[in-house]
Parts: C-alpha cells; sequence; structure tokens
C-alpha cells in the first residue's frame, strides 16, 4: 500500500515537473526583459541602446513558450489539466462499472 501511494507520488511530481520548469523559465525570460529595459533606460550609448531595442523587439515579437509538439502547452496549467483528465476517465470508468 505504501509503495503503491510512493509511486503514485512519484508519476505526479514527474509529470508536473516539466510545467514548473517552464514557468522558472518564463520568470527568467521576464527577469531579463526587465534589466535588459533598465540598462535601455540608463545607457548613454547608442549602438548599445540600438542592440538591446533589438533584442526586445525580438522577444516581444517571439514570446517564451513551450509546447508538447507544438500542441500541447507546457506551462503551471498541465499538471491541473492532467489531473482533471484523468478525474474525469476515472469517473467515466466507475459509472462503466455500475
Amino acid at each position: 500500500m505504501i509503495m503503491l501511494c510512493l509511486e503514485n507520488i512519484h508519476s505526479a511530481v514527474l509529470t508536473s515537473l516539466p510545467g514548473v520548469i517552464a514557468a522558472m523559465i518564463e520568470s527568467r525570460v521576464d527577469h531579463i526583459k526587465l534589466t535588459l529595459t533598465e540598462r535601455l533606460y540608463f545607457s548613454k550609448d547608442t549602438k548599445e541602446a540600438a542592440y538591446i531595442r533589438r533584442f526586445l523587439e525580438i522577444l516581444q515579437l517571439r514570446p517564451f513558450a513551450l509546447r508538447l509538439c507544438r500542441l500541447v502547452p507546457v506551462d503551471m496549467r498541465l499538471p491541473v489539466g492532467l489531473l482533471s483528465l484523468c478525474t474525469t476517465y476515472l469517473i467515466v470508468l466507475a459509472q462503466f462499472q455500475q
């Protein structure tokens, strides 16, 4: 019984880990954007300001988004979606048992 519980916890952690890591990366990208914006504001070099502005435009055009097979977004909603899916199928299976 304890072993089954530990296996379930292990499976839950493994399925939610990509969402947590994607959220951490997204947070880091936001921090980089903020740092570059501050650097742009205080920069006196026009060449450096142009590079920063160009990079911020690229980040705006191509925001960070991790997707599985270009279909399923991998973020913090992934574990909740998997739990919802499992619960739905568990209810369907329970109804077929009766």
